[in-house]
């Protein structure tokens, strides 16, 4: 994707494709209603209608009112949290005129950071983001690795690199580079997602794989391999 492609209305608009061609398999993953993937569907959906009704405002503006648009008439339980991922994405996107490429693994993050992967906590535990599954899976760890502090503060490097290696090995040489903590999360991410280690699909959730569909679709439109 170039950079002047670089939006939100195309990043949106191909997790919607990715999501319609796996919606059956996401579904088959839902135990519960067997319609997760269908929400998605109609969720993205309307995410990426929203953003490309506000693509001459700012990044913010598009993510706030997409963030609200699904608050109010998401479907399915987890499209509160796909709200509240966007309203934190939108706050960090503050006096963004348009959309760069770290903005992108923000964004990726937040929305990932946001969702628990299992149960309905207000807010996700430690261990409990889908973002922490994935980065656990990518080290072939349980899910319940330990959740990365955002702000690096009592961060236990050695920690981090055994709970989640091989992605742990990203983050540490990240982390020597001089990349700030969510940076180096983001290229351990990154190394997980589209270097083979996580199948979206085999996440062993909806929720799971749903978000993780999402994030390396974005990632893939990011680095320009769609």
């Amino acid at each position: 994707m170039s950079q002047s492609a670089l939006n939100l209305g195309n990043l949106f608009g191909t997790a919607l494709e990715a999501m319609t061609a796996h919606r059956r398999e996401i579904n088959d993953l839902d135990g519960y209603n067997g319609n997760h993937g269908d929400n998605m569907v109609e969720n993205l959906r309307m995410i990426t209608d929203a953003v490309q009704s506000k693509s001459s405002e700012p990044p913010t503006e598009a993510l706030h009112y997409a963030a609200q648009l699904l608050q109010s008439q998401g479907r399915g339980g987890t499209s509160r949290y796909y709200a509240t991922g966007l309203d934190q994405a939108a706050e960090q996107l503050q006096g963004h005129a348009s959309l760069g490429g770290d903005d992108v693994m923000s964004l990726v993050q937040t929305l990932l950071g946001a969702i628990p992967s299992q149960g309905y906590q207000p807010q996700p535990q430690a261990g409990g983001s889908v973002l922490d599954q994935v980065l656990g899976l990518a080290g072939g760890q349980s899910p319940q690795s330990p959740q990365l502090d955002q702000e690096g503060d009592g961060l236990d490097i050695g920690d981090v690199v055994n709970a989640l290696l091989p992605a742990g090995l990203a983050f540490l040489q990240a982390k020597q580079a001089g990349a700030d903590t969510k940076s180096a999360i983001g290229q351990a991410l990154m190394g997980a997602l589209m270097g083979g280690q996580v199948n979206p699909l085999q996440t062993g959730t909806p929720r799971a794989a749903a978000g993780t569909l999402i994030a390396q679709t974005m990632l893939q439109a990011l680095s320009g391999r769609r």
